[in-house]
């Protein structure tokens, strides 16, 4: 790469560019600074020195307020398996217009019936809970399970995120200077961090030493198939089956979070490739195409710990838009089309990644620029994954690709190059990345892949030897 003056001119001259590119985004942003604690209501999706604003969406690109159209692999924090605004979705949502069906009305509808059906019959799953966002569901699945085994201990890899709620907020980006598990948000009671156990995704050793000290007081172990917080890293078949086996010996409720990975490389589970059933698992994001929704299902035994009939239960189904209709409605036809066009879309997306994943790789390596592009899977049965991130790595020595957490170690890892500049420099090339790459979705044409891959020959030529 090139040394760090030349970069830092680099920067400077394009941030110009872009703030005068931009410069409707920029007043809008600075519009409303005192509005939010973070400076904008979605953190998650902003960016310095301000982030774009858009009036919108269509397919695979967005529309700015400054009338500049950019290519999207962000897509709705991954919502958007068939793109923004597919018009089987809108068609649908339009439909439950004209029925005046749209808002919600506090009465139960056939919809949440067709739903739970639809779900029974993708993922072999015996009972459901509906909910509004993934926090709820993993919160939900969390309290379930721990009510069901009647134990207090919470395991999670690190470097996982389920949420903003009390039992996700412990290693997951290990700050600064820390290698331990603490607690990463304030306002929860102190010792929280002691109901919290992290172990490191892929390590069966360390995993099998956990549970031979812990599995008695262990309620609940929660993972995710691919570690979304972390970069896109894939468990590898052996871990997941061997943290199933464990879970069963010792009693303990396993909770799949398929938020990300759920209807993402197959209509259904993606655990059904891992060869193991859950005792519970969470569903959301690709479900829905873009509508706010999450579900919790699994074993009639564990959903009853929220059932009327305890006199103690756990209150999983409340909320005011819990199974609102538009939403309903959006996840009965995304899952309908996906079942319908599962050998169509999957297969496509999952290519298109390869070959962008494949072409970066080359770029960055003919420039001298060392990176690690996550997202490949381990295992012949198990594809590759259709979202990946790019790891600009500094020190090639130390670092380890298996350390998951190494992906927010700035010593090892240049995450503002990744989180920040290559975001900016790709923006005045009309395309938005998240972390150096993003997600494929159905709507992502070759000509939207080759797009990329240029832009990636122009940025690295940049940056690069």
């Amino acid at each position: 790469m090139k040394n760090k003056i030349q970069i830092e001119k680099y920067i400077e001259d394009f941030e110009d560019q872009f703030r005068k590119k931009f410069s409707k985004s920029k007043e809008i942003f600075e519009q409303g600074l005192d509005y939010f604690p973070n400076s904008v209501a979605q953190p998650a999706r902003t960016l310095k020195p301000f982030p774009p604003f858009i009036k919108g969406a269509l397919g695979s690109s967005v529309m700015t307020v400054d009338g500049i159209e950019l290519l999207d692999f962000w897509q709705g924090h991954f919502c958007n398996i068939l793109g923004h605004n597919h018009p089987v979705l809108t068609d649908a949502v339009s439909l439950n217009i004209t029925n005046n069906c749209v808002l919600q009305s506090g009465f139960l509808t056939p919809l949440e019936n067709e739903l739970a059906s639809l779900f029974k019959e993708t993922t072999s799953t015996e009972q459901f809970i509906f909910t509004t966002s993934g926090t709820l569901a993993t919160m939900y699945a969390t309290m379930l399970g721990l009510s069901y085994t009647s134990k207090s201990l919470v395991l999670k890899l690190e470097g996982g995120w389920h949420g903003a709620q009390p039992w996700s907020v412990s290693g997951v980006k290990y700050p600064e200077g820390v290698d331990k598990n603490i607690l990463e948000s304030s306002g929860l009671p102190k010792g929280w961090e002691d109901q919290v156990m992290t172990v490191p995704m892929n390590d069966i050793e360390a995993l099998t030493k956990c549970f031979d000290k812990y599995g008695d007081k262990i309620g609940v172990f929660i993972i995710e198939l691919v570690l979304g917080n972390s970069g896109m890293v894939m468990s590898n078949k052996d871990f997941i089956k061997k943290a199933r086996m464990l879970t069963e010996q010792y009693g303990v409720v396993l909770v799949i979070d398929e938020m990300v990975t759920g209807f993402r490389v197959r209509a259904g589970g993606m655990y059904k490739l891992y060869d193991i059933e859950p005792d519970l698992v969470t569903f959301g994001k690709v479900v829905t195409g873009g509508m706010p929704f999450a579900c919790i299902a699994g074993k009639k035994s564990i959903m009853e710990e929220a059932s009327s009939s305890k006199k103690i239960r756990v209150w999983a189904d409340s909320g005011t838009f819990n199974c609102h209709p538009t939403s309903l409605k959006a996840a009965i036809t995304t899952i309908n089309y996906l079942v319908k066009h599962e050998q169509e879309i999957y297969p496509s997306i999952i290519k298109k990644m390869d070959t962008l994943r494949n072409a970066c790789k080359e770029i960055m390596r003919k420039h001298n620029i060392d990176v690690d592009i996550t997202g490949e899977s381990s295992d012949e049965s198990i594809p590759n994954f259709p979202i990946s991130t790019i790891r600009f790595i500094k020190d090639k020595e130390k670092y380890d690709s298996t350390r998951v957490i190494n992906h927010w170690n700035s010593d090892l890892v240049d995450t503002n190059l990744r989180d920040r500049i290559i975001r900016m420099a790709l923006m005045l090339k009309g395309i938005y990345v998240w972390q150096g790459m993003g997600v494929i979705t159905h709507s992502h044409s070759d000509y939207d892949i080759n797009r990329l891959i240029s832009a990636y020959e122009e940025f690295a030529s940049d940056i690069g030897d």
